[in-house]
C-alpha cells in the first residue's frame, strides 16, 4: 500500500509559541505566506497577501474596541470606579442623527450597542475578499482518487461524508464496494482503505483534501488567535486582557491567554478578574506572566506565577483581601456549617469513627 504523507495542521495547535504576543501573530502570518500563498499568486500577490491578512487581523481587533471601548470593559469588567459614559446612549439615545427620525416613544433606548454591532453582522459588512477569511472550510462535492485518469470518485457533502461513490467496485476489485463508502467521512474512507491495503495514487485528491480542509480550519482558528492576541497587546495591561477574555469566551478561544497577560501588581481589579476566569472553567494551576505590559524591552526575561499563588496572595483593594461576592460565599459556607442538620450530621460522624 502506498499512502502520501501529508501534514496534520490539527498538530500544529500543540506547538510552542514565543511569549510576546505580537511574534505570535508574526509566526501565524509567515505561517500563512510558507502555505496558502506562496506558490499560488503572483509576485505582486506574495507580496501583498500577508499584508491583507495582517491589516484584516487588525480590523478585526479594532471592530472588538469599538464594541467594547474602554469605558465598557471597565463597567462590565470593574477594575477602578465605573465612567458614566456609556456606549448604549452614545450610539442610539444621544446620536442626533437617530433623534431626528424618531419620535419620543420609540424603543431606540432599549437597544443595546453590544448586541447591534455583533459578530455576524460585522462579517456581513465586510468586503468579499475580507469576509472569505471568516467563511467555514468546507469540501468539494467530487474528489478522485486519480485526478489523471478522473475515473474513480467520491461525492461529497460539506462537511466530508460520502453520498455517493463511483467505479470504486471496479477500483478494489470489489474488496470495497461503492455503497460500503456511503455515509462515511472522507477520513474514514482512508482509513478503510489502509486497513484493506488498497493502493492510493501520490496525486489522489482524498488526501488533498482533507489536508486542505485543515489547513483552511487552522488558518481560520488562527485567525482569530491572533485577533486575540492583538486585542490584549493594543488594550494594554488591563483593559486589553478584560477585552481578550470576553473575545475568547465569545468565539471559544482559550481563556488561559488573557489570562496569562493579567497580572499586573498594581490593579485593583485583579482579583476579580481572577474569579471570572476560574467561573468560566479557568485552573488554578495557570502560570501567568508577571508584569508583561511593563517591561523595558523584549529580551527582557519575564517570571511567572501560578493563579492559585495569586488566589493565596492577591487582595481585593484596600484593606480589603477578599471581594464582596467572596465574602458572600464565605458567608453562605458559615452558615451551612453552623446549621443544625449539619452539627448533627457531624457529630454522627466522629461517633462512628470513635466506635471503629
Amino acid at each position: 500500500m502506498k499512502l502520501s504523507k501529508r501534514k496534520n495542521y490539527n498538530e500544529l495547535y500543540k506547538k510552542p509559541y514565543s511569549t510576546l504576543l505580537n511574534n505570535k501573530v508574526d509566526e501565524f502570518i509567515n505561517w500563512y505566506f510558507e502555505n496558502i500563498v506562496k506558490g499560488h499568486r503572483t509576485d505582486i500577490g506574495e507580496f501583498h497577501e500577508p499584508i491583507k491578512m495582517r491589516n484584516f487581523i487588525e480590523k478585526m481587533a479594532v471592530w472588538y474596541e469599538l464594541r467594547y471601548p474602554d469605558y465598557e470593559i471597565n463597567r462590565l469588567m470593574l477594575y477602578t470606579d465605573p465612567d458614566s459614559t456609556k456606549i448604549n446612549e452614545i450610539m442610539f439615545q444621544d446620536n442626533k442623527n437617530i433623534s431626528d427620525l424618531l419620535d419620543d416613544n420609540s424603543q431606540v433606548g432599549k437597544i443595546e450597542w453590544d448586541k447591534f454591532y455583533n459578530a455576524d453582522v460585522f462579517i456581513k459588512s465586510l468586503p468579499p475578499g475580507e469576509r472569505w477569511y471568516m467563511t467555514k472550510p468546507r469540501y468539494n462535492d467530487v474528489v478522485y482518487l486519480n485526478p489523471n485518469s478522473k475515473i474513480e470518485h467520491l461525492h461529497l457533502t460539506n462537511d466530508g461524508i460520502v453520498y455517493g461513490a463511483e467505479y470504486i467496485t471496479t477500483y478494489t476489485n470489489s474488496v470495497i464496494k461503492d455503497e460500503d463508502l456511503e455515509g462515511l467521512h472522507i477520513r474514514e474512507v482512508i482509513e478503510l482503505f489502509k486497513e484493506k491495503d488498497i493502493y492510493l495514487p501520490e496525486n489522489n485528491e482524498l488526501e488533498e483534501a482533507i489536508e486542505n480542509f485543515d489547513k483552511w480550519n487552522y488558518q481560520k482558528e488562527e485567525i482569530l488567535n491572533c485577533v486575540m492576541y492583538r486585542i490584549i497587546e493594543r488594550g494594554g495591561n488591563r483593559i486589553g486582557p478584560r477585552r481578550g477574555f470576553l473575545f475568547a469566551k465569545e468565539f471559544g478561544r482559550n481563556i488561559d491567554v488573557p489570562m496569562m497577560y493579567s497580572v499586573d501588581s498594581s490593579d485593583p481589579g485583579l482579583r476579580l478578574f481572577m474569579n471570572e476566569y476560574l467561573k468560566a472553567g479557568g485552573s488554578k494551576d495557570l502560570e501567568c506572566y508577571v508584569g508583561y505590559f511593563s517591561r523595558v524591552n523584549n529580551e527582557e526575561k519575564l517570571e511567572t506565577i501560578s493563579v492559585q499563588d495569586l488566589i493565596l496572595t492577591c487582595n481585593h483593594r484596600g484593606l480589603d483581601f477578599y471581594t464582596p461576592e467572596e465574602d458572600e460565599l464565605h458567608q453562605k459556607l458559615v452558615n451551612i456549617l453552623s446549621s443544625d442538620a449539619v452539627k448533627q450530621k457531624i457529630k454522627k460522624i466522629n461517633n462512628k469513627k470513635k466506635l471503629k
